[in-house]
């Protein structure tokens, strides 16, 4: 996998566990082009704590271009943002 580190747009789910899911999301390849991949599988879910902000890091595979690829998103809580991480 290679670290892009992009800020997404992303379509979460809240469920009992307290954690959001994501169920979709849209970002902004090297080229410009703005793709829209669905999460497919959730693998695991890591609570982390990095130089003092506290994140969730989900690590997912899709379908993307007809291939599995699996990619990385982190969820950092204090500023309720989004970011794919690595694919």
């Amino acid at each position: 996998m290679k670290v892009v580190a992009r800020p997404i747009d992303a379509i979460v789910v809240f469920k009992s566990t307290g954690h959001p899911l994501p169920y979709k999301f849209k970002y902004t390849d090297q080229y410009g082009e703005s793709r829209e991949i669905y999460v497919g599988k959730i693998l695991y879910i890591d609570e982390r704590r990095l130089a003092g902000v506290d994140m969730l890091v989900y690590e997912c595979q899709s379908t993307v271009d007809d291939a599995d690829t699996r990619y990385q998103l982190k969820y950092f809580i204090p500023s309720c943002k989004w970011q794919l991480y690595k694919i």
